[in-house]
């Protein structure tokens, strides 16, 4: 570290130092942004389906947390499991341990109690806390490096840990405007820090963190925590060096087909057997399916759709009314003979779907995306689908989410 940046550090400490008792009057005397904020209350573990799937861990307060986000799907951990498994073409499952309180010390505790064996990689989101609290720059150096030898200790020195940066608060806090450029000068030192404790070990690496715009203010929201995604993605896809195992050397993929091209032609080539959705245990995992869609787009319903040669019908719909199945028409006719998403954000303005009954009359869909549903062979044979009774912008980020919602309903039946 040179002596001109030295000096600059000590002096946002200094700064820092002198404006805390400010600090903690107005973050006591004024209602604060992130406590009105919504927070995941589902399953802290995201996953996204494919062979031989990497481990991730995901431990920390802030972004860890999800604030802002009603589920884990549509947080930190859910747009981490899309992108690393969209970058290796493995599977991912992203275990997230997070507590909007626990400092760097803490983190050190709950290493301490882990199977840290049972992952591939760690990702460590540190110091929404310590931020705030103005700590110490020594207490920090300290605190991060015994966070850094738990996890060499008990990772046996190879577990690839990433460490990601304090992003701004300017959307998180009620503060002057003064205040809140010394919070964030506070939250710049210790991301220094961070650096330059991940550059002195092989097994670490520090990922900054940027904002969506390239300006200074932060918003928690799906679309940032899938823009730290993509950040931090490919930083882990190039640390995980294992080769994912190809289907067909995968036992639990083998079949008599994949040794007689014959037969896996005949298979592959085989009319889709709707018989497979009255099985319990498929039509359970569908609703699952179904009930996520609806959850992560906050949509007024959703639907798994399939098809055969004689007909259309629906396995799960929520929200959406009577979707009498000889109206289907123009909606299914498109999702199944397009092999990608299909987004109509506005039913009124496509010629296609104007008159349609499910527009004017029935349940009154405005907006309607789906993901085709394929077997190995390609066929399309159903879609996953979300519906609102008001028109929608959809986001090109959520692609990802929808087309693992339509993989997951194929793993449910067995066709991966």
């Amino acid at each position: 570290m040179s002596g001109r940046s030295g000096g600059k550090r000590l002096l946002r400490r200094y700064v820092a130092l002198l404006a805390w008792p400010i600090v903690k009057l107005c973050l006591a005397a004024y209602p604060q942004v992130w406590q009105r904020l919504a927070v995941p209350s589902d399953n802290p573990r995201a996953e996204a389906v494919g062979p031989d799937p990497d481990r991730i861990l995901l431990l920390g307060p802030g972004k860890a947390t999800g604030y802002g986000v009603s589920t884990h799907e549509l947080g930190l951990g859910g747009h981490l499991a899309r992108n690393l498994a969209a970058l290796t073409s493995r599977g991912c499952g992203v275990d997230i341990v997070a507590d909007p309180s626990m400092s760097a010390a803490d983190a050190g505790v709950v290493i301490e109690w882990s199977r840290l064996e049972r992952f591939d990689a760690l990702v460590l989101t540190l110091g929404g806390g310590e931020v705030l609290r103005m700590r110490s720059i020594f207490a920090w150096r300290r605190d991060v490096t015994t966070v850094l030898d738990t996890i060499e200790e008990r990772g046996g020195g190879v577990l690839q840990t990433f460490v990601l940066g304090i992003a701004p608060v300017d959307e998180l806090l009620s503060l002057p405007g003064p205040l809140l450029r010394i919070v964030n000068a506070n939250a710049v030192t210790l991301n220094e820090i961070s650096e330059e404790l991940c550059a002195t070990r092989s097994s670490v690496t520090f990922v900054p963190v940027t904002t969506p715009s390239g300006g200074p203010r932060v918003a928690l929201e799906s679309h940032t925590y899938a823009h730290w995604a993509r950040e931090l993605a490919p930083a882990i896809a190039s640390r995980l060096t294992h080769v994912a195992v190809p289907q067909k050397l995968n036992p639990q993929a083998y079949s008599a087909a994949d040794s007689n091209p014959a037969a896996e032609a005949t298979a592959n080539d085989a009319a889709f057997d709707g018989s497979v959705l009255t099985a319990n245990s498929v039509a359970v995992a569908l609703e699952k399916v179904m009930d996520a869609a609806r959850l992560m787009f906050g949509t007024t319903g959703a639907a798994v759709t399939f098809h055969d040669q004689q007909a259309h019908w629906f396995t799960s719909t929520s929200g959406v009314g009577d979707l009498r199945r000889e109206e289907a028409g123009a909606f299914c006719s498109t999702a199944f003979t397009t092999e990608g998403l299909v987004v109509l954000e506005d039913t009124l303005l496509d010629e296609r779907f104007a008159d349609h009954p499910w527009v004017v009359r029935g349940p009154l869909i405005r907006f309607y995306a789906g993901y085709p549903i394929s077997t190995p062979s390609g066929e399309i044979i159903g879609a996953v689908c979300i519906f609102d009774t008001t028109p929608r912008i959809f986001d090109s980020s959520h692609e990802t989410l929808l087309r693992e919602l339509a993989q997951r309903a194929q793993a449910a039946m067995r066709l991966q």
